[in-house]
């Protein structure tokens, strides 16, 4: 009778837990929670990336509490408005439907309702029975004040990929044979989504399918049609392409990556309903950021369209590294920075050197709890040098010490949410430094003695002097990235700016890194015999300003090698005032025969540089744009035309031109001489940054 009565979701309820595996850890903490009287926590915070798992565990945790004679109630945040009454009103109903006893609350998709975290926090949750149980999962880590307002009552539990011999059970229960296992587990990396898909795929290929990642977009293709199957049109297909591109679509990255120009026809729909049509998929996910796919699901499409249209891939990814570069350009707050950073970092998930950093930079990410940047606070100073003896050595510790002592405002602390420090940077401008501060560090003086040769002035030159995180000193960490969200901005921000140097004690795990960047190893700027030894990374941006550099980057796809170093033959020139003035009034001269001012060393300076372009028409421009300053004014007039005919125009000799402007010749000969100085004035601003 039992089996007649036995409903489909029992059914699926048995199937369900019949292909449960792994979270036994997970489990275990809710065990005298569903069977004591006084549970060793009230709310537990289940929290991981999606397609993690987190319903799955929820599903088991259901199925646990009622054995244990505890009622239970759930919520999908998906399904509710994010208003305290909304909330309020569905929770009431579900509790209250779960009984008179013990009862277990259980919220899926938390992420939908965080506005809500503190009101969940100080009103809801103390509202409930002292018997009551409550489990929040979503995406994000949860908010530190649940840690220290419901201190001691409060379980945080993040889900990770499944272990190896839990992946292996996964399969198992899946029916995948073990011969098909290790390519699958390889590819999965034990991410439970991605074994379930890969594991339907070798279902319904036979058990005698051969799953082979390096042919991932032909494997998983039958999977792929779920996803694309039913999109409406073309540039909708093209809308979920450009999503799975990037770590979060926005309605304003979507127009960016579905520019008209690119051939897409966006321009037939609004990117506006093209958000909201991805927004609404099943497999994707909605956060403060933006739309994201599930990450298997975004890795597969990405994976299929490379294979199937590399030119259409490419295009993509040329538009998403400019629009990132636009915003990192722009981007103020320490938090737009660095979403703009690892925005742009993303789409080098696959390149060699930047994969294992990006993992071991998005796990620190996840564990982090930041609060923000800013000048030192009481204590910063004793912990910060205790953070460098105990990474980078006590000469070191001295030198940092020190320069907090002499300049507090270059060292920069970033702290976490309950005010310890996590971190630190410090900025030198090797410019305003006097001689005797930097003969006080050696480290500074070789810096110097590289670079401060080179200043002229109104240049700029930077030195990222320290740099580490409480606890991983100069390995990977959020911290770390933060440190070269802010250097970037500083290279964008600093006027004038004509070199800077980062200093690093881990040149094998940087080095790479920042030459993919386009800095190079300066030995020179090295100080010898020390502690830790620091190696020197630096760029001179007179060559290629910061500007043109971001543009650079843009450019450069994924794999696209490392730009190599400048070649000697076409190096910067740097011309002292009285050098440059006299290289000014010579290509004037010549300004009218192109094969003479071809000559210039002009073209190696960096006015011509930051011109772009071809240098010859970009030194002739650039002097007669000089000189076109001076046709506005009344009295600057005569000094153009002077220079007009002199130059540009030129006459066969001085004589005839003070002829045909009709001045005595030493009157001319005064105008031409004020003109060049106008000439010269203007061209040396621009070439020192003034």
């Amino acid at each position: 009778m039992s089996a007649v009565l036995e409903t489909l979701g029992d059914r699926l309820a048995a199937t369900r837990r019949a292909r449960f595996v792994g979270r036994e850890a997970e489990l275990a903490r809710f065990a005298d929670a569903f069977t004591t009287d006084t549970p060793p926590f009230h709310v537990a915070l289940v929290y991981g990336p999606g397609g993690i798992g987190k319903t799955s565990l929820l599903d088991e945790l259901a199925l646990q509490a009622r054995e244990a004679g505890v009622g239970v109630a759930r919520l999908d945040a998906r399904d509710l408005r994010p208003s305290p009454e909304a909330v309020a009103t569905a929770a009431e109903a579900v509790l209250e439907a779960a009984g008179d006893g013990r009862r277990l609350l259980l919220v899926d998709t938390y992420e939908r309702i965080e506005g809500l975290d503190g009101w969940l926090r100080r009103t809801f949750v103390p509202s409930l029975r002292a018997t009551d149980l409550v489990v929040l999962a979503g995406r994000n880590r949860p908010a530190a004040e649940w840690r220290s307002t419901w201190a001691g009552a409060v379980a945080e539990i993040p889900l990770r990929n499944l272990a190896p011999a839990e992946a292996e059970a996964f399969l198992d229960a899946r029916g995948v044979p073990e011969a098909e296992r290790e390519p699958v587990l390889a590819f999965t990396h034990g991410h439970p989504l991605a074994l379930t898909l890969a594991a339907e795929w070798v279902r319904q290929r036979g058990d005698d399918a051969a799953f082979d990642p390096a042919e991932a977009p032909s494997l998983l293709g039958d999977l792929l049609a779920r996803f694309v199957a039913d999109v409406p049109t073309p540039v909708h297909r093209a809308a979920l392409e450009g999503a799975a591109l990037v770590r979060a679509v926005t309605v304003p990255l979507l127009d960016a990556l579905l520019s008209p120009t690119g051939g897409d026809g966006a321009a037939s729909s609004s990117p506006e309903a093209l958000f909201e049509w991805v927004r609404d998929l099943a497999f994707t996910e909605v956060d403060a950021h933006g739309i994201r796919l599930h990450d298997v699901v975004r890795e597969t499409i990405e994976a299929d369209l490379r294979w199937r249209d590399p030119d259409r891939h490419a295009a993509f990814h040329e538009r998403a590294r400019h629009y990132y570069g636009a915003r990192l350009r722009t981007a103020r707050r320490d938090e737009d920075r660095r979403r703009a950073l690892g925005d742009y970092l993303h789409l080098y998930r696959h390149h060699p050197v930047a994969r294992p950093l990006l993992r071991r930079l998005y796990d620190s990410w996840a564990e982090s709890d930041f609060a923000g940047s800013g000048p030192l606070r009481d204590g910063d100073a004793e912990t910060v040098r205790a953070l460098t003896a105990q990474h980078l050595g006590e000469a070191e510790a001295e030198a940092v010490a020190g320069w907090m002592e002499r300049r507090p405002d270059a060292i920069e602390v970033f702290h976490t949410t309950d005010g310890s420090v996590a971190g630190a940077l410090l900025t030198l401008p090797l410019d305003a430094l006097d001689a005797d501060a930097r003969r006080s560090d050696p480290v500074v003086e070789a810096t110097w003695g590289t670079v401060g040769s080179r200043l002229r002035e109104g240049e700029r030159g930077l030195l990222f002097r320290s740099w580490l995180d409480a606890d991983a000193g100069q390995s990977v960490s959020a911290v770390q990235s933060l440190v070269f969200a802010r250097t970037v901005e500083r290279y964008l921000t600093t006027p004038g700016l004509a070199s800077s140097v980062v200093l690093t004690s881990e040149p094998d795990l940087w080095g790479p890194v920042f030459t993919l960047v386009g800095l190079q190893r300066w030995p020179e700027a090295e100080a010898p015999g020390r502690e830790t030894p620091l190696a020197a990374f630096g760029k001179d941006w007179r060559a290629t300003p910061p500007d043109v550099w971001i543009e650079e980057l843009a450019a450069r796809a994924p794999g696209d090698p490392a730009p190599p170093a400048p070649d000697p033959d076409d190096a910067l020139v740097v011309l002292s005032e009285e050098a440059f003035a006299e290289a000014v009034h010579e290509a004037l001269k010549v300004v009218a025969r192109p094969h003479r001012l071809a000559e210039s060393p002009l073209l190696q300076a960096r006015l011509v540089r930051e011109r772009g372009g071809e240098p010859l028409e970009a030194l002739q421009a650039l002097l007669e744009e000089a000189a076109q300053q001076l046709a506005d004014g009344v009295r600057e007039r005569p000094y153009y035309r002077a220079l007009d005919l002199t130059y540009f125009r030129p006459a066969p000799t001085q004589a005839i031109v003070a002829e045909r402007l009709d001045l005595p010749f030493s009157t001319y000969r005064r105008h031409l001489r004020r003109g060049v100085d106008h000439v010269v004035e203007v061209l040396w601003r621009a070439e020192t940054g003034g």
